[in-house]
């Protein structure tokens, strides 16, 4: 295969993953989206509630970034203060991990029964909610057979010299493998997809297990990219959240990248498949830097608070105080706001 077919067939996959991804985010928030918006909203009693609702919430999302969004527009409007909507966002980290350690099991064969499903269900249902959960299944199956794709179209790189030569050059360099990651990350406004890729490369033995560590980390601060982007232009409100999530990633990455050899003897420990540990670090990494920035949400939105305050506008009655002409985007987050 040449070069150019190779790297034709990879974004092929890569793409087909992306899709699957938003067809299961999009079924859900169509499915389920007024229960998880009320979710977040009641989620203001305790950091461990609104971290346990970020948990959820993502877990049914498959997207942080969603969460993120979601949250944002909430804080935005003064519908949720900062210290909460922080811990969600932690939460939702964690989240994201647990569909990763999902995927991760080879469970590939089972995707055609599922696309098979989901069609079904798509083009038989009445009902409009069942109709949303074949679009679950059907992008889930998607994902399934995308992962398959990812395996089989990466083996023909474990014996390119060019590649190896590339990659391990990329493994002296952490900072720019950190970086490169974190692009590709924001491109393709998924971290969970970016991890998946990289837990399929390593399972292919086509990057080394210390380059696969520090493109997850990459990859997780590459995630709180897309967020902050969307939600600059809506005010101060908006953009604590992503900010102050965005701090709390990159502390933890900062910490994290000088031990990264050192935890590599270790992963074994929790399963010998290279694309267990890989999934594996990528929860560990997450839930550390939640374990540690939880106690710190409330300190951390007073300081965001004060870097970003609120500029008071006059009080227009024939302007809306909810609607937000920039969510119409992003449906689940405008319905929220209508609602």
């Amino acid at each position: 295969m040449s070069g150019t077919a190779f790297l034709i067939n990879l974004a092929g996959a890569v793409a087909l993953l992306l899709w699957g991804m938003r067809m299961v985010s999009t079924g859900v928030s169509r499915a389920f989206g007024s229960g998880l918006r009320k979710a977040i909203g009641q989620s203001v009693s305790s950091r461990i509630r609104a971290f346990s609702i970020g948990v959820g919430v993502t877990g049914f999302l498959q997207s942080s970034t969603a969460t993120a969004l979601l949250v944002s527009s909430f804080a935005g409007k003064g519908l949720i203060a900062t210290g909460p909507a922080l811990a969600i966002m932690l939460g939702a980290d964690v989240g994201t991990t647990l569909v990763a350690q999902v995927l991760s099991f080879d469970v590939s064969w089972l995707s055609p029964a599922i696309i098979i499903t989901g069609v079904g269900l798509h083009f038989t249902a009445s009902q409009a909610f069942t109709r949303q959960v074949g679009r679950i299944a059907i992008g889930l199956g998607v994902m399934l057979l995308a992962l398959k794709l990812i395996v089989l179209t990466s083996e023909p790189m474990r014996h390119s010299e060019v590649l190896q030569f590339l990659l391990n050059a990329m493994s002296d360099e952490i900072v720019v493998a950190l970086l490169l990651t974190a692009l590709l990350t924001w491109l393709a406004h998924s971290s969970l997809a970016i991890v998946l890729l990289i837990m399929s490369l390593a399972s292919g033995e086509v990057i080394p297990m210390s380059l696969a560590l520090v493109m997850v980390v990459g990859a997780n601060f590459g995630g709180v990219i897309a967020p902050i982007v969307a939600n600059w232009a809506r005010g101060p409100e908006a953009r604590r959240v992503p900010i102050g999530n965005a701090f709390f990633k990159m502390s933890g990455a900062l910490i994290l990248l000088p031990f990264v050899d050192i935890l590599i003897p270790v992963l074994p420990v929790f399963g010998e498949d290279a694309a267990r540990q890989v999934v594996n670090f990528h929860t560990l990494f997450n839930l550390c830097v939640a374990g540690v920035f939880i106690l710190f949400t409330d300190i951390a939105a007073r300081k965001l608070d004060h870097l970003f305050p609120v500029i008071p506008l006059e009080d227009d009655q024939g302007q809306p105080k909810y609607l937000d002409q920039s969510s119409i985007q992003h449906p689940s987050v405008a319905l929220a706001c209508a609602e």
